[in-house]
């Protein structure tokens, strides 16, 4: 009983009926929100989407602005440089379309017939390692054949299903039409914003102010690393595919280079893809496609990422799954590609807020 005495004493010493008074509230707006969440619900859905356009144009414009920057600083003038990054933009984007998914399409049916042949030949491997294989793993191994096997069967319909496949993606073709013109125009109007954005700022205050452009810096530093190790990705596995003479050395170079919006995660599930589908080539050029990813991914987690990305910017393994699991829960696909860019907002935020209070602290 004397535990719980010195917890009642500690209560009534430390607790206020204000404090009682704060929480009651809160926790009565929670159940509020709870109980009409049905209606915030819609109201939120349609935010989402009238909101997403102007977000992802916003996002385009602020990649693309530091290299109108770079084409300043080389004497071209905005109104030129501005019209020809778009333009090559959407030509690099209808060559993508119109090159690498007729690939895909054509290189499908033997990609997928590669996963079932990958699939088969490592059950099998194990089968005649193991005295007993468990049941919950012949039935996983037969989903997988199953599921594989449908996706099989769907393609010689593709070309008959391609008129509804259009109808269902007219939607999100003009969504892209309206985001490409919008980032044209914030691209444009990219110092006006900014100034719009600071004044905003500023009204919450200096640290408001210190706060936006922290986060600033550590955007921009991402996206640039990021972009270079694209790059670098995608000579990297283009050259190793095309070693070991993977059918499809291009189109894995380009998947590796991509998944980097994932860090972790996207490699990954590419890497294995790449091994799977080259189980079919012969056994000594699949141990050395092995043997190079498990070297180029030593080589670009302490040697090139480390060049790459300034010390600020570098991520825990941890952390960037965390912001890229809970970015996919609370905004679903984008949320996972902006999970790891927010996370950096919110870390420069806390660490120039903590920074600041010490110096008011020591001062």
């Amino acid at each position: 009983m004397n535990f719980w005495n010195r917890i009642a004493e500690k209560l009534d010493k430390d607790v206020s009926f204000r404090t009682l008074i704060k929480i009651i509230m809160i926790l009565l707006v929670v159940l509020l929100i709870r109980s009409t969440d049905v209606v915030w619900k819609g109201i939120w859905v349609k935010f989402r989407v009238i909101i997403r356009p102007f977000f992802l144009g916003f996002a385009g414009a602020y990649v693309i602005h530091p290299l109108i920057l770079w084409l300043e600083k080389k004497k071209i003038s905005r109104r030129v440089s501005i019209p020809v990054v778009y333009i090559l933009i959407l030509v690099l984007l209808l060559w993508l379309t119109f090159t690498i998914i007729p690939m895909v399409i054509s290189r499908l049916s033997s990609f997928i017939t590669s996963m079932i042949t990958g699939v088969n030949s490592l059950y099998d491997a194990y089968a005649g390692i193991a005295d007993d294989v468990p049941n919950w793993l012949q039935e996983a191994v037969r989903q997988i054949i199953a599921s594989l096997n449908n996706a099989l069967n769907l393609l010689p319909n593709l070309t008959s299903q391609l008129p509804d496949l259009l109808n269902s993606a007219f939607a999100e073709v003009t969504n892209f039409i309206l985001t490409f013109i919008i980032s044209i125009y914030m691209c444009l109007g990219y110092d006006k914003t900014k100034v719009s954005i600071r004044n905003l700022m500023s009204r919450f205050g200096d640290p408001a102010v210190r706060t936006c452009h922290a986060i600033d810096l550590e955007l921009g530093s991402y996206i640039r690393s990021l972009i270079v190790l694209m790059f670098v990705r995608f000579a990297e596995y283009c050259l190793v595919y095309s070693i070991v003479r993977h059918p499809d050395w291009l189109l894995m170079g380009l998947l590796t280079a991509i998944s980097l919006i994932i860090p972790y995660i996207g490699p990954t599930i590419v890497n294995v893809i790449g091994i799977v589908t080259a189980l079919e080539l012969p056994s000594h050029q699949v141990i050395l496609l092995v043997a190079l990813i498990l070297i180029l991914s030593q080589v670009d987690a302490y040697l090139i990422e480390p060049m790459v990305h300034s010390h600020n910017v570098r991520i825990s393994p941890l952390w960037a799954l965390f912001s890229i699991f809970a970015g996919g829960v609370l905004l679903g696909p984008e949320g996972v590609v902006f999970g790891i860019p927010i996370y950096l907002a919110i870390r420069a935020a806390i660490e120039t807020n903590s920074s600041a209070k010490k110096k008011e602290e020591t001062a």
